[in-house]
């Protein structure tokens, strides 16, 4: 038995210390202090580390741990770690979701050019002409009319031809031999004035246009976040995998130790049984443990993406080896950061572009409502041979008129204004809650992100207590002093504590990923951004 003892403890190395020590690259300090722009506080000085993204985003292949032969690649085989800065980069530039949400913004600008198309300007031409009868004459017009967006005014020009005989009653048609040129204006003085159907469909436009970008960073942000959630679950199954590993490799090690022992006397045949079902327990749970890997790259796949825009499985060899080291979340959050998620989410911007499009919708009911009251001025000249004596074509002619048109019921306007007036309402008790709930989902995940590092300890703490607790028993077994229950048992609490400590670990980063689209910071903004 002392024999058996002797060759067990040869074999049983501390590798579970392995599968949680946080040995990532080592954090930097960041300032705290709380700049106009929170992308300042999201960055960390790399430092010497080739790291092209921020420690909240990327994570950096960690320095080779102890592993069983053939585990991982040799250097030359070595594939590149997947990091996260790969994988939201690539969801920004392929996931099919944020470019049918780019889509909006070509819907949006087609619908702002045709809006522009009500301000065209417009030729308008007609002409006549009587070859038999008692008057014979031709006469014919073009015209170019030009709305404009100042006080709905409209400019017009033209020229007109009129010869040959005409009825007295008809006489306007009649012009000089070189024809007539007109210019004027026509300008409204009360509806119309300060908005008209035309601007209303321009201004709306533009705020649909403005109101795609909300759109599109509102799907930014859902795909980066749920990225980063299927991120870190890839990466925690990885790690869980490997501590099924590693306890599956310590029953296999002792089991050869053991048929050794058994061979030569020294070992009962139910210590033997018993480790050979811990082996066929512990490879159980590493099947275990690669299903739910698997289940995890799948569905990672659909965020990561090739050229082409066709889902990848993410290899084995690209998980990382090691969790990053979390950072102290005091030196990223804010106490004003509430504030500035409320200028920045896009659920709220939309909300306040739709109280702008419902302004603009009053303002034009309550134009209706009043009377219709246009003026207008034009000069006209006639040029080339007279046409009658003396000449009543040839001077220069100045015109002003003006039209009156009065809505006397005014239902449709007042009907307007009326139910507009209510969804305003409406839409202003759904920001005041869109507000509210900005603000819950912040201080949420900056909640997150403090007890989460709070727990930090504590499970570190754990896995620590835990491998030395494992270790007196082992020494407790070698004296004679317990048995194989008992530090099958402690190898178990050991592997519980390490994967309780992967799991807070991704729990932390998760919580960084909601904080950061909590603040409606989108990842390609971070990325173009960053220096």
């Amino acid at each position: 038995m002392t024999l058996f003892l002797r060759r067990s403890l040869t074999v049983i190395p501390v590798v579970l210390a392995a599968a949680c020590t946080s040995a990532g690259p080592r954090p930097v300090p960041v300032s705290a202090r709380y700049d106009d722009d929170a992308l300042e506080r999201l960055r960390v000085d790399q430092g010497q580390h080739e790291v092209h993204a921020p420690a909240l985003f990327a994570l950096a292949p960690a320095p080779a741990a102890a592993a069983p032969e053939g585990s991982w690649p040799t250097e030359a085989e070595r594939i590149d770690v997947l990091s996260l800065d790969e994988l939201l980069r690539s969801v920004e530039a392929r996931f099919p979701l944020i470019l049918a949400a780019i889509e909006e913004l070509e819907i949006a600008e087609g619908e702002l050019l045709s809006a522009e198309g009500g301000f065209d300007l417009r030729l308008r031409t007609d002409g006549a002409a009587e070859l038999q009868g008692y008057y014979q004459n031709e006469s014919g017009r073009v015209a170019l009319l030009q709305p404009t967006t100042a006080w709905g005014a409209t400019v017009f020009g033209g020229y007109k031809y009129g010869g040959g005989d005409f009825p007295v009653w008809e006489g306007d048609r009649q012009t000089n031999a070189g024809g007539e040129f007109r210019a004027g204006v026509r300008l409204p003085l009360l509806a119309g004035r300060e908005i008209d159907s035309r601007r209303l469909a321009l201004w709306r436009a533009r705020v649909t246009r403005a109101k795609a970008d909300p759109l599109v960073l509102q799907k930014r942000l859902e795909a980066t976040r749920e990225a980063a959630m299927a991120y870190w679950t890839w990466v925690a199954a990885g790690q869980k995998r490997g501590i099924a590993r590693r306890l599956l490799d310590l029953a296999e090690s002792r089991q050869e130790t053991f048929e050794l022992s058994y061979a030569e006397g020294e070992l009962a045949r139910v210590v033997l049984a018993e480790n050979r079902r811990l082996v066929v327990e512990r490879e159980s749970i590493l099947i275990q443990a690669d299903r739910d890997l698997q289940r995890a790259a799948i569905a990672l796949s659909l965020f990561w993406r090739d050229d082409s825009g066709a889902p990848k499985i993410p290899d084995d060899a690209r998980l990382p080896e090691e969790l990053p080291t979390p950072s102290d979340p005091a030196r990223i959050t804010h106490a004003d950061d509430g504030n500035l998620a409320l200028q920045r989410r896009p659920e709220i911007r939309a909300l306040e572009l739709a109280l702008e499009d419902i302004d603009l919708q009053v303002r034009k009911a309550q134009n209706d409502a009043l009377p219709r009251f246009d003026v207008g001025i034009a000069g006209s000249k006639d040029t080339g041979d007279a046409i009658s004596d003396p000449d009543d074509k040839g001077p220069f002619a100045f015109d002003v008129f003006l039209t009156l048109d009065v809505p006397l019921q005014r239902r449709g306007a007042r009907g307007a204004v009326r139910a507009l007036g209510a969804q305003e309402v409406q839409i202003e008790r759904k920001l005041q809650l869109a507000r509210d709930q900005v603000i819950a989902e912040v201080s949420d995940a900056r909640s997150a992100l403090s007890q989460s590092w709070l727990r930090l300890a504590q499970v570190r703490e754990n896995v620590q207590l835990a491998e030395e607790i494992e270790q007196v028993e082992r020494l407790r077994l070698e004296e004679g002093d317990s048995d194989l229950l008992r530090v099958n048992l402690r190898e178990q609490q050991t592997a519980s504590a390490a994967s309780m400590l992967v799991d807070v670990v991704a729990e932390h980063f998760r919580a960084l990923a909601e904080y950061r689209a909590s603040l409606g910071v989108s990842y390609d903004e971070f990325v173009h951004t960053a220096p």
